[in-house]
């Protein structure tokens, strides 16, 4: 087991006060938070309205208009589970997943216009997807227990700072609203990184996915300088050991708390995920880890779940009925139960996934890889094509997509 100076005498409820302490301290710029009450119905009227209005300014008619957003309406119900009880906000915008864009902007605008598009087609060109994620990197110093891109770690970079630009360039022509940056590790390649914020169009949103590893928090200010809109982080256990054992590294913990009060500090986006192993997942757990990430201020928890790919290649890692059981009763408790109105939103794919299908797959997003292999998704290795031959002048990128699909769901 992998040590870190705890003491014998470590507890949950000690680390709770230490991170509480921690935050007291040096959290203090922090003004993203979750609405509710008036202030959430408030919000919700107003981007009711907006949608609306967009919708009759594309389709001219109040009946077609309607039609439409009770289908959006329903859609969004199925994809949920129910309603959501609880909106963030970061800065001036409002948020309710981490895969859609803030209202208001133009890149949501965007967002539901392609929806639109998907129920009742649009005049105009909307979004073919809605986000991108990229693998910018295949450099890693951690060797975590899931990675799904084991295979590709610490080989040769094969994207130049230049070619970076030209796939993002690419797909925001297309109007692609976020753009989601992994790797590998993504903060070991901190200056392309923060480049390639800077010098790309500011009607995206964009994220960094990361163990925590170097996000200081001089690095935190400049990326939110150059336009970065959050920022998920991986912590897998609430205890230090059992987390810093899972991804190798002896102060992987310790960076993601860290990681945390930086980002918070410069009032991004924060999101704590977790692959949810059967070793993990119990009421008890799950109800833990969300008090830790609430008592950080952390508005979202993605839960992932382990999938036989990678490092995981081969191995009895997927979950069984019961697990999911667990998850979904986790996620709808805290996402719709008023006693947990304080605590974070859960974001799950399991949930909508096993019900209406999966959204990536080019359906609404795909996975480039550290390659540049295009592939359904993180957890779906299809290497459609390669992006590199796609960002050529001429080459149309939908078209590409139409052999892609989920080959699980």
């Amino acid at each position: 087991m992998l040590k870190n100076g705890l003491t014998a005498g470590y507890t949950f409820s000690t680390e709770i006060t230490n991170v509480q302490k921690a935050q007291k301290s040096g959290n203090k710029g922090n003004s993203v938070r979750i609405l509710k009450g008036w202030e959430k119905c408030w919000i919700e009227l107003r981007a009711g309205l907006h949608i609306f209005s967009l919708a009759i300014r594309n389709y001219g008619s109040t009946s077609r208009s309607v039609k439409v957003l009770k289908t959006l309406y329903l859609f969004k119900k199925s994809i949920l589970g129910g309603i959501e009880t609880k909106i963030v906000k970061a800065d001036s915008k409002y948020y309710h997943s981490i895969y859609a864009p803030g209202y208001p902007s133009e890149a949501f605008d965007r967002y539901i216009e392609a929806e639109f598009h998907r129920i009742s087609p649009l005049k105009k060109k909307t979004n073919f997807l809605n986000f991108i994620f990229f693998a910018i990197t295949s450099k890693c110093p951690l060797q975590c227990e899931h990675c799904f891109e084991w295979n590709n770690l610490n080989k040769a970079e094969t994207f130049s700072l230049e070619e970076l630009k030209s796939v993002v360039n690419k797909f925001q022509a297309e109007g692609i609203t976020q753009f989601h940056f992994s790797g590998g590790e993504p903060m070991v390649r901190i200056k392309d990184l923060l480049q390639l914020i800077a010098g790309s169009r500011k009607d995206s949103e964009f994220y960094v996915l990361t163990s925590g590893f170097n996000f200081t928090a001089a690095h935190a200010v400049s990326l939110k300088q150059a336009g970065l809109t959050g920022v998920v982080i991986s912590l897998d256990h609430f205890e230090p050991e059992k987390h810093n054992a899972f991804r190798g590294f002896r102060n992987s913990y310790n960076d993601v708390i860290k990681a945390v009060q930086n980002a918070s500090e410069q009032n991004l986006i924060v999101v704590l995920t977790i692959c949810a192993t059967k070793t993990f997942i119990s009421q008890g757990n799950l109800i833990k880890y969300a008090e830790l990430a609430k008592s950080l201020n952390v508005p979202f928890i993605q839960i992932l779940e382990p999938k036989a790919i990678g490092h995981y290649e081969n191995t009895d890692v997927c979950l069984n009925e019961n697990h999911i059981c667990l998850l979904e009763e986790f996620y709808h408790k805290l996402n719709f139960d008023p006693d947990y109105v304080n605590y974070p939103i859960i974001i799950y794919h399991g949930y909508h996934q096993r019900r209406i299908g999966c959204l990536a797959g080019g359906n609404r997003t795909l996975y480039i890889d550290c390659e540049g292999f295009v592939n359904a998704c993180p957890f779906c290795h299809t290497k459609n094509f390669n992006i590199r031959n796609a960002i050529q002048p001429g080459i149309n990128i939908p078209s590409a997509m139409q052999s892609m699909g989920c080959q699980r769901y």
